[in-house]
């Protein structure tokens, strides 16, 4: 199992996110890699970029468009995303690719959206713990 980082130090990734990410259920990303379609799926997603798991390979610096809806149903989002960390897992259905990405040209208004997602989404989950 190996892994590879792009401009992200060893101190952790945790660590070197700049934003708030929000877990998931599991979220259908359309990508565009080499004139080719493949799905994915992502378990968090930040104003900066997303957590990507799928079988197409994909190695740090790879660019390529991507397309997928929040949970919210309303909000799309297309844009590029450029691959800064991977991580292969390997099962007995095969071996899959997890990938951080980060938007490469995503405009400030979506991200604006993403964001304050992420953030009603949080909260929802800390008073739902508060009061459970």
């Amino acid at each position: 199992m190996g892994s590879e980082v792009l401009g992200v130090k060893k101190r952790g990734l945790a660590e070197a996110r700049r934003s708030v990410r929000s877990p998931l259920l599991v979220l259908e990303v359309r990508g565009k890699y080499y004139n080719k379609i493949f799905i994915g799926h992502t378990k968090n997603v930040s104003k900066d970029g997303f957590f990507l798991s799928s079988q197409q390979p994909l190695k740090a610096g790879d660019q390529f468009p991507v397309e997928f809806v929040l949970p919210d149903n309303i909000t799309k989002v297309i844009c590029t995303c450029e691959v800064v960390w991977t991580k292969e897992f390997r099962s007995r259905t095969g071996n899959s690719t997890g990938v951080g990405v980060r938007f490469v040209d995503l405009d400030e208004s979506k991200k604006k959206v993403i964001d304050d997602w992420v953030i009603r989404t949080e909260n929802k989950k800390k008073n739902t713990n508060h009061n459970g």
